[in-house]
C-alpha cells in the first residue's frame, strides 16, 4: 500500500512544528543569562535562526492546513503567528537590528527581552501546538 504525498507532507509539517517548539526551548535556556547582560554574537545568531525557522514553520502549517487539512482554525493561527512575531521582532533588536533601527529611541540593554520572548514564545508556541491537535481543521 502507497501513501499518498499530502500524508508526508502533513509529518513534514508536524516535524517542522515539534523542532520550532525544541528550538525555541533551547533558545530558553541559552538566554536565561540574559536577565543580567547583554547577548553576545553566538546567542544573538541562535535567536535569529529559532525566530527564522518559527516564521518559517507558521508559513508552512498554514498553508499545509489549508490546502490538505480543511482549513486553520483562528485560534491556532493567532497562537501560531503571535509566537513567531514576537520572536521575529525581537530578533530585530540586537545590535545594528533592523527593528532596533526603526525604534525612536532604542533601548540601552535588550538581553531582557530576548529571555522573555524566549519564555513567551515558548508558551505561545506550546499552546499552538495544543490548538493544533485539539481542534483539528474547521467542519
Amino acid at each position: 500500500m502507497e501513501i499518498p504525498l499530502p500524508v508526508y507532507i502533513i509529518g513534514l509539517r508536524g516535524l517542522l512544528n515539534l523542532i520550532a517548539l525544541l528550538l525555541i526551548g533551547a533558545s530558553l535556556l541559552n538566554n536565561l543569562p540574559l536577565l543580567v547582560r547583554e547577548p553576545n554574537p553566538r546567542q544573538l545568531r541562535f535567536f535569529k535562526f529559532t525566530a527564522g525557522f518559527a516564521v518559517v514553520a507558521i508559513g508552512v502549517e498554514l498553508l499545509v492546513r489549508t490546502l490538505f487539512m480543511g482549513g486553520v482554525t483562528w485560534l491556532h493561527a493567532v497562537y501560531g503567528l503571535l509566537a513567531a512575531s514576537i520572536l521575529w521582532f525581537v530578533s530585530g533588536l540586537g545590535p545594528g537590528g533592523w527593528f532596533r533601527k526603526s525604534l525612536e529611541k532604542a533601548p540601552e540593554q535588550v538581553g531582557p527581552y530576548f529571555f522573555w520572548a524566549s519564555l513567551v514564545g515558548l508558551l505561545l508556541w506550546w499552546r499552538f501546538i495544543e490548538t493544533g491537535i485539539a481542534l483539528g481543521p474547521n467542519p
